[in-house]
């Protein structure tokens, strides 16, 4: 449906005395969500979940329940979750988007948040505290197991002695079970989701000495899922839980406070030749640090660094790298071998993207100032002694004001805006050469998406409530590959029962 034409059936319902409800209040739909194929915009005021679908000229819409107020896809699968019903009839739709239909499951409670677990089986329903949703009293402590392919919802409680649950984190399966560990505000729970009617364990993380909890915020189970190592607001230790091997009966579990260093930042998987520990960032001490899970003081390795830098991420099987949003440093460690390299960046970095099949990286940067914008490509090389490591700069003409990654990480597609207020080009980097490509838009550009199974690189115009998106080939320069959609938010308008009477 054009604008033109949009335009002319919201003036002719007006004046017909026949505008049921649509038209009572502007359409306010929820942001885009990708799959590997589409993108999909829930408008809950026409109860539509709109997919736009590179190959297809026009959009197409699937009927979803009322009161639609988040959405999410599920991870490996072209199905969309809608979060809607009312605060006494809470639902769940899973919209198939290739089969173009939508399954509507009850809720066991009036819930705000979904978390998926990687591979998309298993979702967690969880309330946020700080959300009112209509009624006089709600259970924070339960939340909503959901199995995406039984279609089934299992109400679980957490016995949080608190407020809702923080954040959720999914381990792979492992010897027959999928744990689930739940942040709380005081202390985390452990279930089973493959054994759902198990108790979740609730574990207290209260340090020596001291007379309550620390607030959780960070998890990270071990690859065998053996520890689960947690992070808590104003701790240097990291709380390490050893997890027993219990399946389909109550979960043992014992802690441990294991000091590293000082300022703890951030935590990661240790390499699969140093299973039971886990690497961990101090910014006060200024190290990152192999620690033992157990403690054992002559298993631990140390690399000094030379500024405070916070993040860490997996760049091998071996080697991190490691960060900050406040340094221009970056530094790769081979926690095996313990080589290691510095580089120095030409801006702070904003964002980082980690390859880690290809032992690269690439950080935007921001440059106080500058009105141009940049971003660094690290790479590593193997020396005897060290590890040389190289940020490469590509100059952007301001800074990005979206980024997406293709599926296999090869390339990178940048929105940058233009030099003048006017439209932005999309570029792409391929990451193996940094060789760069650029087609220009008819417009400004709020966020980008890329369909892995299309090969396409969706571009957001925004803020468009009524749907306003320019999709082009992965990699392409030439400005006649381009579509754009419209208005798509209209998909499906007309034909709701309730505007006919």
């Amino acid at each position: 449906m054009t604008r033109a034409l949009a335009l002319m059936v919201v003036v002719l319902l007006a004046g017909c005395g026949r505008r049921g409800s649509l038209y009572d209040a502007a359409l306010a739909p929820l942001p885009l969500v990708a799959t590997a194929s589409t993108v999909v915009q829930v408008v809950p005021q026409t109860r539509r979940a709109v997919i736009v679908k590179p190959q297809e000229a026009v959009p197409a819409a699937v009927r979803i329940s009322a009161g639609a107020r988040a959405a999410v896809r599920v991870p490996q699968r072209e199905v969309v979750a809608v979060l809607g019903g009312t605060a006494r009839a809470p639902l769940l739709d899973l919209v198939d988007v290739e089969a173009r239909s939508a399954v509507s499951l009850e809720l066991p409670g009036a819930f705000d948040r979904l978390s998926f677990s990687a591979d998309g089986r298993f979702g967690l329903l969880t309330a946020d505290a700080e959300v009112s949703v209509g009624l006089a009293a709600r259970n924070l402590n339960e939340v909503g197991l959901v199995n995406v392919a039984a279609q089934t919802v299992t109400r679980l409680q957490l016995d949080t002695e608190g407020l809702s649950p923080r954040f959720v984190e999914f381990a792979p399966v492992v010897g027959g079970r999928r744990l689930v560990a739940v942040a709380l505000e005081r202390g985390v729970a452990v279930f089973d989701a493959l054994h759902p009617e198990v108790a979740p364990r609730r574990i207290a993380l209260r340090p020596a000495g001291s007379s309550v909890d620390a607030p959780v915020v960070e998890l990270l189970f071990s690859r065998d899922t053996h520890w689960l190592f947690v992070r808590a607001l104003g701790l240097d230790d990291v709380i390490v839980i050893e997890l027993g091997a219990e399946v389909g009966a109550p979960l043992s579990a014992s802690i441990n406070f294991v000091a590293g260093g000082v300022g703890l930042a951030d935590l990661e998987r240790a390499p699969e030749a140093t299973p039971d520990a886990v690497l961990a960032t101090f910014t006060a001490s200024r190290e990152v640090v192999l620690l033992d899970a157990r403690g054992i003081q002559d298993r631990v390795k140390r690399l000094p660094l030379p500024a405070a830098l916070t993040l860490i991420a997996p760049l091998s099987p071996n080697r991190v790298l490691l960060w900050s949003l406040a340094d221009r440093t970056v530094v790769v460690w081979d926690a095996v071998d313990g080589r290691s390299g510095v580089a120095a960046l030409t801006g702070v970095p904003t964002r980082g993207f980690v390859l880690p099949g290809q032992e690269r990286a690439v950080l935007t940067m921001a440059t106080p100032g500058v009105r141009a914008g940049a971003l660094n490509a690290v790479t590593v090389t193997d020396e005897p002694n060290r590890l040389r490591v190289r940020a490469q700069a590509v100059q952007l003409a301001r800074p990005a004001t979206a980024v997406a990654l293709s599926g296999d990480g090869a390339a990178m597609f940048l929105a940058v805006p233009s030099l003048e207020a006017g439209p932005a080009a999309v570029v792409t980097l391929e990451l193996a050469t940094l060789a760069l490509s650029e087609v220009v838009l008819d417009a400004q550009v709020s966020q980008l998406f890329f369909l892995p199974s299309a090969g396409q690189v969706v571009a957001e115009h925004g803020p468009a409530p009524l749907g306003d998106v320019s999709v082009l080939p992965a990699g392409t320069s030439d400005r006649l590959a381009v579509s754009r959609f419209t208005d798509f938010a209209f998909t499906g308008d007309l034909d709701r029962p309730e505007d006919a009477r």
